[in-house]
């Protein structure tokens, strides 16, 4: 008999009509889900040279129409607002506790009622016992003298319940590697 297998809660964008992707580089998340969803819309909001590269990725896959780039510094600049869905994915290390916490206040701000937040990035467990990949990029970052630092499981829940989100969950997103902390605005 295999290995067990953990399945990921699956994101419902059924009846969603707008994502934002903070930080999304080549906008990924965004095509596949406009690709899957017609009546999808999508904004990919990343610092003003990637964006020029997003832009052309979105065309070469014929969805400028519905998925659109936008210049910005998510951690500074207002958030658009209107989206559904909010996804900040694998920059979690890159920041640090304050900017993270105010990050996901300006998120639950810019969201619909009922909207969702989706983080997923390299998080320590709670005892800081591991994964060996969030402990490392945590080092990288202390030895990049930048201002990231690795986020346990629980540092994250705690930013999604002082913005104020509900329904919050903590699922494995790629098992061992990145985690994904969600959570619904009321």
């Amino acid at each position: 008999m295999g290995a067990a297998r953990r399945f990921v809660r699956q994101v419902d964008l059924a009846g969603r009509r707008q994502i934002l992707d903070l930080g999304g580089g080549s906008g990924c998340y965004c095509i596949v889900a406009a690709q899957r969803h017609p009546q999808l819309r999508a904004i990919v909001l990343d610092l003003p040279p990637v964006v020029e590269v997003t832009r052309e990725f979105v065309a070469s896959h014929g969805l400028a129409d519905r998925v659109t780039a936008q210049a910005g510094d998510f951690t500074r600049d207002p958030l658009p607002a209107g989206s559904d869905v909010m996804i900040m994915a694998s920059n979690l290390p890159q920041y640090s506790r304050d900017i993270i916490r105010k990050v996901i206040q300006k998120g639950h701000a810019a969201l619909r009622s009922g909207g969702e937040m989706h983080l997923i990035g390299e998080m320590l467990d709670d005892d800081r016992g591991g994964p060996v990949d969030a402990a490392l990029w945590g080092l990288y970052e202390t030895m990049a003298n930048s201002t990231g630092v690795t986020h346990t499981r629980s540092d994250c829940i705690g930013y999604f319940e002082a913005a104020g989100f509900t329904h919050i969950a903590v699922d494995e997103f790629v098992p061992g590697i990145l985690v994904r902390v969600s959570g619904t605005k009321q």
